[in-house]
């Protein structure tokens, strides 16, 4: 779904301003606080991103997933089900890694009003979702905890990069309202020497949608 535009607002840890005013597409928020995530409620807002620089990801967690070949772990349920299951399938090192997808769990579960979640914690090392889109999910959240962070493109034509460890919650087209959607895709990193290409992404849905 194209958007009429797009404006950027940055928000404070407690901001709850309007979005910054553009030509009547969509906003992107970027905020400091967890909390203001909820914004993606709002019609007018396509995507909202917490900015947690420069908190970083654990550099032994993340040195041990990446050692490994590239995966694709999911596990559903409950957000204590749901990490039950992903902790069963990472070694003890991903501990601190675990954590944090723990209390992006929560907050994804609290913004969403949904009662479980569909976990997805991904070694990538080849152009996957390299074509920009809109998921056809109600809210996702994307989190990269090393390599390329996702991109994302304004109606202008604009291309933009999540930084590592921010926090982006994106508009889907089961969304309820009518407002604008951000499209957005996997870094392409084919072109990069094989050492540049590998990231570790978390994907966080709603249960029910792909089961």
């Amino acid at each position: 779904m194209e958007t009429a535009g797009t404006s950027v607002a940055r928000l404070g840890a407690a901001g709850f301003a309007q979005p910054a005013s553009g030509d009547g597409g969509g906003a992107v928020l970027q905020c400091l606080g967890a909390g203001a995530l909820a914004q993606i409620q709002r019609a007018t807002i396509g995507l909202a991103i917490w900015d947690r620089r420069p908190r970083r990801a654990p550099p032994r967690a993340i040195a041990t997933l990446l050692a490994r070949p590239p995966f694709c772990l999911v596990a559903s349920g409950t957000v204590e089900v749901a990490i039950r299951r992903l902790r069963a399938q990472l070694p003890s090192q991903a501990g601190p890694i675990l954590a944090d997808i723990a209390a992006l769990a929560r907050v994804f579960t609290e913004v969403a009003g949904a009662p479980g979640v569909r976990l997805r914690l991904e070694h990538v090392a080849d152009d996957a979702c390299r074509l920009f889109h809109v998921d056809a999910v109600r809210l996702r959240l994307l989190c990269t905890y090393a390599g390329a962070g996702t991109e994302w493109c304004d109606a202008e034509g604009g291309l933009h990069r999540m930084a590592p460890m921010q926090v982006g919650l994106f508009k889907g087209n089961r969304h309820p309202d009518h407002g604008p959607r951000i499209r957005h895709r996997s870094p392409p990193v084919s072109h990069l020497p094989p050492t540049r290409r590998a990231r570790l992404l978390l994907c966080i849905d709603e249960t029910g949608v792909f089961e």
